[in-house]
């Protein structure tokens, strides 16, 4: 019983510890949220006011014609509905202006966040999770907190004059309204533990929408090739039917207890007309005030009707939030470095270093490697052998478990993060591109620094410039998503060309000429080659024709260094190098095609 009393407790300070946070986002506009309550407190008076109006509407007008409230009763309602409609204005648009902002604070938060997260938390976290958390879990939690605010702030506050107009009339009755109240506050406790759990699902089950939606869509000529429609269609329909189960169940729930709450009230008024009637009481009430009484507790229901329902609301605004806050208090990349790195002559070494993934995989072991300042070493192996893991310790995607890697024999750590990978140009097999101009794609992120001259010479040396010259409208023309209306070749040019104009003394380059044909290869070659020089250069590479001039070839083994030499030292020795050599060359030397004359008949 104590476990289960101190679960509950946790729960309930874990909500109130969510709400907190969530109102830290809406408390620099806290001003203009008290003008938007000011606007639905004269809302709920109104309605409090008309309430007492009816009163002498049925006794003074219609009962004893008296000439005053005659002339006067008109222009009151007019007044007030006026006043009503300026308070219901005020209360609406406030709250949703502070509500628009708080969803611009947090998406700017959680996207500054994104651009700190360290390498390993993008890539245990799908993208598609990601940006559910951008989009829509942002929009629940925001949104939320403005309509959470407008609906108690004008419904507890119609509630509140509501009830004293209630009590003005008749405290007796009155005080048979309340006991439907307890029963209302159970229906609400219990609805707001069921609309907590839903809710997590509901995110979940979008998140996963999103991530399937994404896959069809960044893999759709895989999908069409390889027959994966119908796959994919159930794997959609199965998703997109929770999400409907989910929603139906909010829904559900959300009916049953508005009804219950208007069975409650109703049962209320059957009892209040049976004790209002009774002989003892009947004269005791005029009809105006029994019937200003019956309209203020009529009028009770929609309000505690909403606020029964806002429960959804609050328990979708606190799961949502759940989601933001978890991106919000993941902790950023460790900069705690205080130097700069120098500018040139950058000498690179790795003292025994070693690479656990946050999965408990082993990627590297004890490596120890020395890239001498403007030298070139090339890296290869089998795929999954640590090549990749090895670079992505240079600009510090990872941190060694074991070891470290230096600059010039000072630790990458202690340098600061901007001045290291200011000091590094990178070219991937997976090229990223953005949906801007070539022009901007290859002056990517300070194209205010370099000329057109630069940008232009850069595409040339990259043998993009014939293509580039091609296209519309040249180096201003917009590429799409990912440059998706280029090829595979165009678009790593342009990653090449973005890597020549950056002009850094630490060059990496992952497969950097995978996608290019041979002839296109061979002019990149030989401007790398020139771009190469003076320059610490890492080369990761499949293709072993393509490092052949390299100062130092690496070979790693399942995370392990097994041989270290020159092209044709390693050739002669005879190793895994010399096999991954000749294999190359065996595929290379078979034709691609069968010879028609010799196919068996």
């Amino acid at each position: 019983m104590n476990s289960d009393s101190q679960k509950i407790g946790q729960r309930a300070e874990a909500k109130r510890t969510s709400w907190r946070r969530v109102w830290q986002f809406v408390r620099p506009y806290r001003w203009a949220l008290l003008v938007a309550v000011l606007g639905v407190t004269l809302d709920a008076a109104v309605q409090g006011a008309f309430a007492l109006l009816l009163q002498h509407i049925l006794d003074d007008v219609f009962g004893r014609h008296d000439p005053f409230y005659i002339r006067v009763i008109p222009w009151a309602i007019v007044v007030l509905f006026l006043l009503r409609g300026i308070g219901n204005y005020v209360g609406t648009y406030g709250v949703n202006w502070v509500g628009r902002r708080v969803i611009m604070d947090i998406r700017d938060r959680v996207f500054r966040k994104y651009l700190s997260l360290p390498a390993h938390f993008f890539d245990s976290h799908p993208a598609a999770n990601l940006m559910a958390r951008m989009t829509f879990d942002i929009e629940q939690m925001a949104l939320g907190v403005s309509r959470t605010v407008i609906v108690i702030a004008r419904d507890f506050l119609t509630i509140v004059f509501l009830l004293g107009v209630m009590f003005y009339q008749s405290v007796q009755l009155t005080l048979i309204v309340f006991a439907i109240v307890p029963l209302v506050a159970w229906i609400i406790a219990y609805v707001n533990k069921r609309f907590r759990q839903i809710s997590h699902r509901i995110q979940q089950s979008v998140s996963g929408v999103s991530e399937v939606v994404e896959e069809v869509v960044r893999g759709q000529k895989e999908v069409r090739i390889y027959g994966g429609q119908a796959e994919e269609l159930e794997r959609f329909e199965r998703i997109n039917n929770d999400n409907r189960r989910f929603n139906l169940k909010i829904a559900s729930i959300q009916a049953a207890s508005s009804s219950l709450v208007q069975f409650l009230a109703a049962c209320a008024l059957a009892v209040i007309i049976y004790f209002a009637t009774r002989p003892a009481y009947i004269d005791q009430i005029t009809p105006g005030a029994f019937m200003s009484f019956i309209s203020a507790m009529l009028a009770l229901i929609p309000p505690l009707k909403r606020l029964s329902d806002i429960s959804s609301t609050v328990q979708r605004t606190l799961a949502a939030a759940d989601s933001v806050f978890y991106v919000l208090d993941q902790p950023s990349e460790q900069d705690t470095g205080d130097k700069a790195v120098p500018e040139t002559a950058l000498d690179l070494r790795f003292h025994g270093v070693s690479l656990d993934y946050p999965d408990g995989t082993r990627a590297l072991h004890e490596v120890d490697l020395e890239v001498p300042a403007g030298s070139v070493v090339a890296l290869v192996g089998q795929s999954g052998s640590g090549k990749s893991s090895l670079v992505s310790l240079v600009p510090r995607f990872y941190d060694p478990t074991e070891g470290q890697v230096t600059i010039n024999g000072t630790d990458l750590r202690d340098y600061r993060l901007d001045s290291l990978r200011n000091r590094m140009a990178y070219v991937g097999q997976n090229v990223v591109l953005f949906n801007d101009t070539v022009a901007n794609n290859i002056a990517y992120g300070s194209a205010e620094k370099y000329s057109r001259e630069a940008i232009r010479e850069a595409a040339r040396k990259a043998n993009a410039l014939a293509f580039i010259e091609a296209l519309p409208n040249g180096f201003d023309t917009p590429i799409g998503e990912n440059g998706a209306r280029l090829s595979g070749g165009q678009r790593q040019r342009l990653a090449i060309a973005r890597a020549i104009l950056k002009d850094a003394p630490i060059l990496i380059l992952d497969e950097a000429t995978s996608a290019l044909d041979t002839r296109s290869e061979r002019a990149i070659q030989e401007a790398l080659h020139k771009v190469m020089k003076n320059r610490t250069t890492l080369v990761v590479a499949h293709r072993l024709s393509t490092i052949e001039n390299a100062d130092k070839v690496v070979v790693f083994e399942r995370g392990r260094i097994v041989e270290e030499g020159s092209h044709q030292a390693l050739l002669a020795r005879g190793g895994l190098y010399a096999q991954l050599h000749a294999l190359q060359h065996a595929r290379n030397d078979v034709s691609p095609m069968p010879n028609k004359g010799n196919q068996a008949t």
